[in-house]
C-alpha cells in the first residue's frame, strides 16, 4: 500500500458534481453510494445527476463554448500541458482511489495511470505543430482547410479503466476546442470527478469541463437524448451501445462507440512456450478480465497443445489473489455483485 496514501482518506465522503467549475450537489439532492468491490464495504456517497442536472451541464458548456473556441491553439496547449502535469503530481492518490473502487490491484493502476500524462503531452505537442491546409484549386481561386471544434461532446466513460478511457476521449476533445459533459460509470465515478479540482487548478475556463455521474437510465439516457449535444463518444457494453446509437442516429448526432468484444491469440509450434503462456495469463486475467480487449480464446497449435496447457493451468494457479491495495495482489475481485452473476453463466 502506498505509504502517503490509503482508502482510509477517501471513505466516508461525499462527492458532489462538478459543473460550471464548481462542485455542487443534485438538483434534488440525491446521493448514491460507490462499494468496495473487495468487501462491500461503502467507500462515499455521490451526488446522483438527473435529467435537470444534465441539462446544467449542457447550458454551462454551451456558454463557455462560446469563448473557448477562441482560444488559440497555444493557449490551449498550454492549460493542457498544465492539466498533464498536475495530474502526473496526483498519480500516487489517483492509484489508490482507482484500485479502492475498481477492485483492480494497485500494482495495475499504477502502472497503467503512470502512461495518462502522455496523452496530455502528446496533444499539448499536437495543437502548438498543427498547421492547416491550403490545396491548388484553379486560377483565381484559394482553397484552404481550417478544423473546426464541434460543441458540446458527451463522453460516458465504463467502470473497469475509469480514468484511462476518460483521458483517450476527454484530452483530444478539449484540444479540438470543445467543451465536455461527462457521464462516469456510477460504479467507479470518484477519480473521474476529483479530475474537476485538477481543471481548475491548471486554469481550464469554468463550463468547459462538466462531470455528472449518475445512473445510465436516467443521466445516460438524457446525456445522450440532448439534441444539443454535437457529439457522443461512449465506451461499454454492446447493448448499450447500440441503444446510444440509436439515439444518435434519430437525432443525426455524430457517435464513436467503443464497445465490448472477444479478442483471440493464436499460438504456434515456433513460439517460446513460457513466454507465450505468460502472454496469454496477462491478456486473459488482466484486470480480472474485465476488459474488451480481454485474451479470452486460445487456439494453440495441436502439436503443442499439451505442454501450452500444463503451463498455462499451474500458471494460472500461481496467481495471487488478495486485497487489491495490498501490492503483493496480482488479481482482485470483480466489480459488482451483478458482474460475478455474469461471470458464473459463462461457465
Amino acid at each position: 500500500m502506498s505509504k502517503q496514501f490509503s482508502k482510509d482518506m477517501f471513505q466516508g465522503k461525499t462527492y458532489k458534481m462538478f459543473i460550471d467549475g464548481e462542485y455542487v450537489p443534485a438538483e434534488d439532492n440525491a446521493l448514491f453510494s460507490v462499494e468496495d468491490p473487495f468487501d462491500s464495504s461503502e467507500i462515499a456517497k455521490v451526488a446522483e445527476g438527473k435529467k435537470a442536472d444534465i441539462d446544467l451541464a449542457i447550458r454551462s458548456a454551451e456558454r463557455a463554448f462560446n469563448e473557448w473556441k477562441k482560444v488559440t491553439k497555444a493557449e490551449r496547449a498550454e492549460i493542457i500541458e498544465k492539466m498533464g502535469a498536475l495530474f502526473e503530481k496526483s498519480l500516487d492518490r489517483l492509484a489508490v482511489l482507482e484500485s479502492y473502487q475498481t477492485g483492480r490491484p494497485i500494482r495495475e493502476m499504477k502502472a497503467q495511470l503512470s502512461r495518462l500524462p502522455e496523452w496530455f503531452k502528446y496533444y499539448a505537442a499536437v495543437l502548438r505543430t498543427m498547421e492547416e491546409h491550403v490545396r491548388p484549386f484553379g486560377e483565381g481561386y484559394h482553397a484552404f482547410s481550417s478544423r473546426m471544434p464541434l460543441g458540446v461532446v458527451a463522453l460516458i466513460t465504463p467502470w473497469n479503466h475509469p480514468l484511462l478511457i476518460l483521458t483517450k476521449k476527454l484530452v483530444p476533445a478539449l484540444a479540438a476546442g470543445n467543451c465536455v459533459v461527462i457521464k462516469p460509470s456510477e460504479l467507479a465515478p470518484l477519480t473521474t470527478i476529483e479530475l474537476g479540482e485538477i481543471a481548475n487548478a491548471a486554469g481550464l475556463p469554468k463550463g468547459v469541463m462538466n462531470i455528472v455521474p449518475g445512473f445510465g437510465k436516467e443521466a445516460g439516457v438524457a446525456l445522450t437524448k440532448d439534441k444539443r449535444i454535437a457529439k457522443i463518444d461512449v465506451t461499454g457494453g454492446t447493448e448499450t451501445g447500440k441503444v446510444i446509437a440509436g439515439i444518435a442516429g434519430n437525432n443525426l448526432t455524430k457517435i464513436s462507440c467503443e464497445l465490448g468484444g472477444k479478442a483471440s491469440v493464436l499460438f504456434f509450434d515456433d513460439m517460446d512456450v513460457d513466454r507465450a503462456v505468460n502472454a496469454a495469463v496477462f491478456a486473459a486475467y488482466i484486470a480480472a478480465g474485465q476488459t474488451c480487449v480481454q485474451g479470452a480464446r486460445l487456439l494453440v497449435q495441436q502439436s503443442v497443445y499439451a505442454e501450452f496447457i500444463d503451463k498455462l493451468v499451474q500458471k494460472v494457479k500461481s496467481i495471487k489473489i488478495g486485497n487489491p491495495l495490498d501490492p503483493n495482489t496480482q488479481m482482485g475481485p470483480l466489480i459488482s455483485e451483478n458482474q460475478r452473476n455474469i461471470m458464473k453463466r459463462y461457465t
